[in-house]
């Protein structure tokens, strides 16, 4: 188990050459007794047991090309609170930093932890990987002096307990980075413009933090951008228009933030969205028309916002939906009745809470054991579910079971025997359990 706490006073020449040489990377932090950079310092001056084969003793030469980075290491493990960590199996130990837990691995572009000198034009290995994984008991700000690892492609710590902001230097720096993962932490601010044009970056996860910018137009620079997953913070402001450019964006959530304005509406039929999630926003005026030339969309979900108008007519066209929740909105209008590919597929369909007139097309639900949730209360439809729709609410049916049906049962709206009922807009009785 390495030491948490360095000597008090490290050996005043080395240490001062050390401080000497990482001032331009890491300023009068290295002097504040305490500091993580004063701690890694102290343990590269006096405790690192990594061994030196040119003096046979322990510690790497101050000129040796690997020091900074081994020092950015140290910084982290100490910025981080490594000694709490669940697991830190290897930090501050004797192996190369490309041993210890976390970097040690592969991943894309990254094999081994590190780009090691006999595939990489350098006089030592490179670190090219964090990834610390989920719920590692990680505590701390993201060090700015990370930039220096220019060779990074993933990057990961989730469900722990990062707080401040991403650092604006790994943004410039971090131009091969295809992954970076940083859901269910405690970060604030914005995503750094600094990533702008990043020609590399394909996904991103800051989903559940505190941030609280206007959303990050940089995102729409971001031209290999397949993933990004931005739900559950409180982001503001619009959707840049020019996101629908993105043309390998397959999933798009921004659920649970505060963003207003128009949803994009210049999407084109070379676009790859097949996940498309804004629920729980303040976004209003109509669907997006252009959205219907998505044609490999599975997913949309728009409930809880101020959208308002009908489903647009060439939605209908869509053959690979399998969800749509527009649930607690303004929309109006009819489901189609005749069998359009929108309904070839579905399985989640929930519009509750709008102002949906005329009759229910059950008749496009009967033939299929897909459909999983029926949400149809607080709206204006009439019909009747039929015997064969309540049917599939036997639980004993698994996988087939029809799990949520929901309607308006009062006066001449739909007549059902085994609806979860409403009666002028409050929930009465569940005849289905």
């Amino acid at each position: 188990m390495p030491s948490d706490v360095p000597s008090s006073m490290p050996s005043s020449v080395r240490f001062t050459e050390i401080v000497r040489k990482l001032t331009d990377l890491s300023g009068n932090a290295l002097k504040v007794q305490g500091s993580p950079q004063y701690r890694a310092a102290m343990w590269m001056s006096d405790q690192d047991p990594i061994q030196n084969i040119k003096t046979g003793g322990t510690g790497l030469d101050l000129d040796d090309n690997g020091f900074e980075q081994r020092y950015v290491m140290a910084l982290f493990y100490y910025a981080m609170d490594g000694n709490l960590w669940k697991e830190n199996k290897g930090w501050l130990g004797e192996d190369s930093v490309c041993k210890w837990f976390g970097i040690e691995g592969s991943s894309d572009g990254c094999p081994t932890g590190c780009i090691e000198r006999s595939d990489y034009v350098g006089e030592y290995d490179k670190v090219c990987r964090i990834a610390m994984g989920k719920q590692n008991n990680i505590f701390g700000e993201l060090p700015s002096e990370l930039s220096i690892l220019t060779e990074i492609r993933w990057f990961e710590i989730q469900h722990d307990y990062l707080f401040g902001t991403i650092p604006k230097s790994i943004g410039k720096s971090w131009t091969k980075v295809h992954t970076i993962l940083l859901g269910g932490n405690y970060l604030s601010g914005g995503f750094p413009d600094t990533f702008e044009n990043n020609q590399i970056l394909g996904t991103i996860f800051i989903d559940q933090n505190w941030f609280n910018s206007t959303f990050p137009n940089v995102m729409a620079t971001m031209k290999n951008l397949e993933w990004l997953d931005a739900e559950d913070n409180n982001f503001s402001g619009t959707m840049p228009p020019t996101i629908t450019n993105l043309k390998s964006l397959r999933i798009l959530n921004v659920n649970n933030n505060s963003m207003t304005g128009n949803l994009p509406d210049s999407w084109d039929e070379n676009n790859l969205i097949e996940d498309f999630e804004v629920e729980d926003n303040n976004f209003k005026g109509k669907l997006p028309p252009s959205l219907a030339k998505a044609r490999f969309l599975k997913d949309f979900r728009a409930s809880r916002n101020q959208l308002s108008g009908e489903i647009p007519e060439a939605y209908h066209q869509w053959e690979n939906l399998e969800e749509l929740y527009l649930d607690g909105n303004d929309i109006v209008g009819q489901l189609p009745q005749s069998a359009v590919p929108f309904y070839s597929g579905l399985q989640e369909l929930s519009i509750h809470s709008n102002s949906f007139t005329g009759r229910f097309p059950v008749e496009h639900f009967e033939g299929t054991f897909r459909i999983k949730v029926l949400s149809l209360h607080q709206n204006q439809l009439t019909g009747i579910i039929t015997p064969s729709i309540c049917a599939r609410r036997d639980s004993s049916r698994s996988f087939t079971q029809l799990v949520t049906l929901t309607a308006d049962c009062d006066g001449d709206k739909i007549k059902c025997d085994c609806c979860t009922c409403y009666e002028n807009g409050e929930l009465i009785e569940d005849t289905g359990s």
